[in-house]
């Protein structure tokens, strides 16, 4: 047995799979890391080598990030593992693009029945918070007032056929404080020519159609269980979120109902201000890295490009790559303030000056990339999801983030060296 075998956890614990989650994986980590649920970090690799079969954990928590990558990195053996371990017993919950991995499309685990709802009947590109009825069962706490506020970040949406065999624990009941359209207020623009906003953006604004739709959802695979949600109750400034999941997270962990979430210690994650975040590895290429990065930042917000939506998360303006910023500044923020062992020390000696070389010509193209995003604005097209304002800014975009979906350009090398690094200080 190796010495990895060896320290795994197994029954008492629960697993999260790193892999392809990015800004997502740190969310899910800071959430765990307080301490009230035994949990351990694995990656793909481990997976389709036989983790689950040799140590089955209580479940298997898989965050957000694109399902269609996390697959790809799961692989043919990966995902037949995980869907052994379900039919012996196992249980699964996933986030977002976790909970879209269960299902059967791109490559998915097919846990479960549903499909995605086509793009043509979404409401596309919405977040913040939603209003949402709580159904009775288990898994759901029956001192959580319903309906709740939730956190959603850009989710797809489940098509619930009327047989299914699934069990819905929220629905969305409509929209919450702070929910948007792409980068509209919803509460801004409802009363204020609503049909005007949606002929100038081209899609479907209205959150009325969201009334009904499944958000969280659990059901039976083989002798295991699966909770898929499209909600990121893991979520800062969410508490009654939180206090779900610490609820799910006593039962999957066999305790009782409420032992996680109890108001004699409550279970909310704690404050993530990315900005004033305390550096304690001064590594002055790291620290150059970042000192690039608030530079970008502090281009858009000048330019009415971005503004900080919450202290953990940047608010943008379409068609700019805010998410992109923010994951890179989580990562690199994050970084900063633990304490390097030994193999990250090597590993970071290894691809620092590469990095620290990609993060300056990233600065620079992204400054080229936000000026002239603020110059559209005025001459028209600006950028969309879909589609840069010219092609010149298009041929920019590819080679700062690469093409939609996915993790490349400039980005995604960066990014994927950081991910790395986070990786062996986070596990």
């Amino acid at each position: 047995m190796s010495s990895d075998e060896q320290r795994n956890p197994g029954r008492d614990h629960v697993y999260v799979l790193w892999d392809e989650s990015y800004y997502w994986a740190l969310l899910l980590w800071r959430f765990l890391r307080r301490g009230l649920v035994p949990f351990r970090l694995v990656r793909a690799r481990d997976i389709a080598n036989g983790l689950l079969e040799r140590f089955p954990p209580a479940a298997l928590l898989v965050p957000g990030g694109w399902a269609r990558f996390k697959s790809a990195a799961l692989g043919p053996r990966g995902r037949r593992a995980i869907g052994k371990y379900l039919e012996k017993g196992g249980s699964y919950l996933g986030f977002c693009g976790g909970a879209g991995l269960a299902l059967p499309e791109y490559d998915g685990l097919a846990l479960c029945p549903l499909c995605r709802k086509p793009m043509s009947q979404r409401l596309p590109n919405f977040s913040g918070s939603v209003a949402a009825t709580l159904h009775a069962h288990p898994l759901v706490p029956e001192n959580l007032a319903s309906p709740v506020h939730l956190p959603v970040w850009w989710p797809s949406q489940f098509a619930l056929p009327p047989d299914a065999n699934v069990q819905v624990l929220a629905s969305y009941a409509g929209p919450g404080p702070g929910f948007w359209v792409s980068d509209l207020a919803w509460d801004d623009i409802r009363n204020q020519e609503p049909e005007s906003w949606r002929q100038l953006y081209g899609i479907n604004l209205d959150p009325d159609q969201l009334a009904g739709e499944p958000c969280v959802i659990a059901g039976v695979c083989g002798q295991g269980r699966y909770i898929l949600s499209y909600a990121h109750l893991e979520s800062p400034a969410f508490p009654a979120a939180n206090f779900w999941l610490g609820h799910m997270l006593s039962l999957l962990l066999g305790q009782p109902p409420g032992i996680l979430s109890s108001s004699n210690d409550p279970w909310t994650a704690s404050d993530w201000d990315l900005q004033n975040m305390a550096a304690c590895w001064n590594d002055p290429r790291l620290a150059r890295m970042t000192e690039d990065l608030e530079e970008v930042i502090a281009l858009g917000k000048r330019h009415f490009l971005l503004f900080w939506r919450y202290p953990w998360l940047l608010g943008w303006r379409r068609g700019v790559p805010g998410f992109v910023l923010t994951t890179l500044f989580a990562q690199l923020k994050t970084v900063r303030c633990l304490e390097p062992g030994k193999e990250a020390l090597q590993y970071w000696d290894s691809r620092a000056a590469d990095a620290a070389d990609a993060m300056a010509a990233f600065r620079e193209q992204m400054s080229a990339y936000l000026t002239a995003e603020r110059l559209a604005l005025h001459n028209g097209p600006p950028s969309s999801p879909e589609a840069c304002s010219s092609e010149v800014q298009q041929i920019r975009r590819n080679a700062l983030v690469g093409e939609f979906p996915g993790y490349g350009g400039l980005f995604g090398h960066i990014a994927k060296t950081l991910d790395e690094l986070l990786w062996l200080l986070c596990r």
